[in-house]
């Protein structure tokens, strides 16, 4: 059961656009309504799910009154903050490539959704695929998606080119004509995703200023480059946001499945069709982190014990020896003779 998840760095960049239109204040509660804050979105490389990018934006958006709040930041928004990845997309010797890069590489941005090319006789129109994803907040989701792939675009054509319609799922008519203002295109509604007309001829359209010719990169070490890994599964999910949340403290199963958008047996359900449990998840996680701070650095065993979750060092002691064997402070000492 695989999740849509969004790349932390996309969302650390949503949170420091979204500071453009609100104040620190209203941001921080619209975290705290999304299961998040600050501290899980610096320092770590990987994923949290689509769910807490869109209530995140619409909380905000509702409480400043801005119904297109997902669009001003999807407008805003620089695609270079991918790193690796957007040098991929960007680097390709035509548009035409560039996308189909963008589609076998999405999965290190956007594990989950995908990007679709739709043709017509004029046009070919390039969406990203929304299917099931109808959390709160998922209009300035699609409404940002329109911008972010004109970003590609233009880096083709130019910072002038438009496209010659757009299309979005689930709109009012009635709401459309901020959006084409702000995007410069008609807006056409009922749509199955979030998408842009793009003429076919330009598709051919050449790179203006392609990079010094080097041989092609694998997606192995495109995620190598990002420091990540996609997961695949929803025991790969849970791991990373236990890493992702670390920094906020251990992660209930309750906060995990809130952060997923799924209700709790949901996810239950989900990790025991896959042969294991969120307690079991938790436990390793635990260990393996313990066992990281211990032989990596020389954070006091007090500290660790409270970076774990635990509020008496006894206990932590405890737990540890029955996972190795020895005490921390044994085997701290026992990895630095190593």
């Amino acid at each position: 059961m695989q999740r849509k998840m969004v790349n932390l760095v996309e969302m650390a960049q949503v949170i420091e656009l979204i500071g453009k239109y609100a104040p620190r204040s209203v941001i921080d509660k619209a975290l705290r309504s999304a299961g998040l804050d600050r501290a899980m979105l610096s320092g770590t490389t990987g994923f949290i799910s689509y769910a807490s990018e869109a209530v995140l934006v619409e909380t905000v958006a509702r409480t400043i009154g801005d119904r297109h709040l997902g669009a001003r930041i999807g407008r805003d928004f620089d695609y270079s903050a991918y790193g690796a990845f957007s040098h991929f997309v960007l680097g390709a010797p035509d548009l035409a490539s560039a996308f189909d890069r963008g589609r076998r590489a999405f999965l290190f941005t956007h594990p989950g959704s995908e990007i679709i090319l739709r043709k017509t006789e004029t046009h070919i129109v390039v969406g990203r695929n929304s299917k099931g994803f109808s959390v709160v907040g998922h209009q300035h989701i699609d409404e940002g998606a329109l911008f972010v792939i004109g970003h590609v675009v233009r880096h083709f054509l130019g910072p002038d080119w438009r496209p010659d319609w757009v299309e979005i799922p689930n709109a009012n008519a009635n709401e459309t004509a901020e959006l084409a203002s702000l995007i410069d295109a008609p807006v056409r509604i009922g749509s199955q995703m979030p998408a842009i007309a793009i003429r076919r001829a330009d598709f051919l359209a050449l790179n203006p200023g392609p990079p010094e010719q080097q041989r092609t990169m694998s997606l192995k070490e495109l995620g190598d480059l990002m420091g990540i890994e996609p997961a695949q599964t929803m025991e790969e999910t849970v791991v990373q946001l236990l890493h992702v949340t670390l920094a906020k403290g251990p992660l209930s199963e309750e906060a995990a499945a809130k952060l997923l958008a799924v209700g709790t047996r949901t996810l239950q359900r989900a990790l025991k069709a896959e042969g294991t449990s969120f307690r079991k998840l938790r436990l390793r996680f635990i260990e393996q982190h313990a066992r990281s701070l211990l032989s990596g650095t020389d954070m006091p065993i007090e500290d660790i014990s409270k970076v774990l979750g635990y509020s008496e060092p006894r206990s932590f002691r405890r737990v540890f020896n029955g996972w190795t064997g020895l005490s921390p402070s044994a085997f701290r000492a026992a990895n630095a003779q190593k």
